[in-house]
């Protein structure tokens, strides 16, 4: 493929001896480090997986009635339908407003599809593969871009939301003890609440990293440890809808890189154990 950089897209062509010219982003470079575990792991943490696809505002999008054509092209993979009304809270005495969003739905209700006026969405709650993500996510594209009359998306977003439940103290080996370094530390007891943020940013996307304890409910009589949370989204802003499968391979290898990164030996080594494979 070709590719010219201009003032629209943020991508930068570069030519590799032998290969054609490739898209390269500033973004790409927010994350150093670069993991050795790409398809190790047979298991994940995965609570939810989340692209979200951001182009120009159409406004019939936000009617009652979902375009015909989409129904048509998601209605095999996705049979379900509803409206659902996004409200949006007033910030500083403005007016408040609402939203419609047609949301469609897999026979098993573990994917779904939500498009509204300026964005698609595509989510599970049983990632199995990012192959798998990936085409199904490009499916959606190939179905919508009939419709959202646009030839570049204003951001596309990939989010992993990880939570690791090991049944002891996460600050044990299971979390990069960079992250963790209070809790490990010996010198805080009875601690509710731990959360922390790493926000990496470039003019063409960016990297965000929210972690921290999660406390689950306790039965009576029962000790609990708490959970830990790993939410990873990463973006790229200004992306030409042709370039949307390049995009998400990018995408996807620094939520890696990152994720692999705030782990300790316990989780890549849970991770690790041969079961059916389900890896981010």
């Amino acid at each position: 493929m070709t590719w010219q950089n201009t003032k629209t897209h943020n991508a930068i062509g570069v030519t590799h001896p032998g290969k054609h010219m490739s898209l390269k982003w500033q973004a790409d470079a927010l994350v150093t480090v670069h993991s050795q575990n790409v398809d190790r792991y047979k298991r994940n943490f995965l609570r939810q997986v989340v692209c979200e696809l951001r182009f120009p505002t159409l406004m019939e999008l936000g009617e009652p009635r979902p375009p015909t054509s989409l129904v048509a092209a998601l209605r095999k993979e996705y049979p379900h339908l509803e409206l659902a009304n996004e409200v949006t809270l007033a910030v500083g005495g403005g007016v408040p407003g609402s939203n419609n969003a047609h949301v469609f739905r897999s026979t098993k209700l573990n994917w779904t599809v939500s498009i509204k006026q300026s964005a698609l969405s595509i989510d599970t709650t049983t990632y199995s593969n990012y192959a798998h993500m990936k085409e199904r996510v490009l499916r959606v594209v190939e179905a919508a871009s009939k419709i959202i009359d646009t030839d570049f998306f204003t951001r596309i977003g990939l989010r992993y939301i990880n939570v690791i439940d090991s049944g002891t103290n996460p600050a044990n080996d299971w979390v990069n003890p960079d992250l963790v370094a209070p809790l490990s530390s010996g010198y805080f007891n009875g601690v509710q609440e731990y959360a922390g943020k790493i926000q990496l940013t470039a003019p063409d996307g960016g990297c965000l990293l929210q972690h921290g304890i999660r406390l689950k409910q306790p039965h009576l009589g029962e000790v609990v440890s708490p959970e830990y949370l790993l939410d990873i989204d990463a973006f790229r802003n200004e992306v030409a809808v042709s370039d949307s499968g390049t995009v998400l391979d990018a995408l996807h290898a620094q939520a890696f890189d990152l994720f692999d990164w705030t782990l300790g030996p316990k989780a890549r080594e849970y991770l690790s154990v041969d079961k059916p494979s389900k890896r981010i």
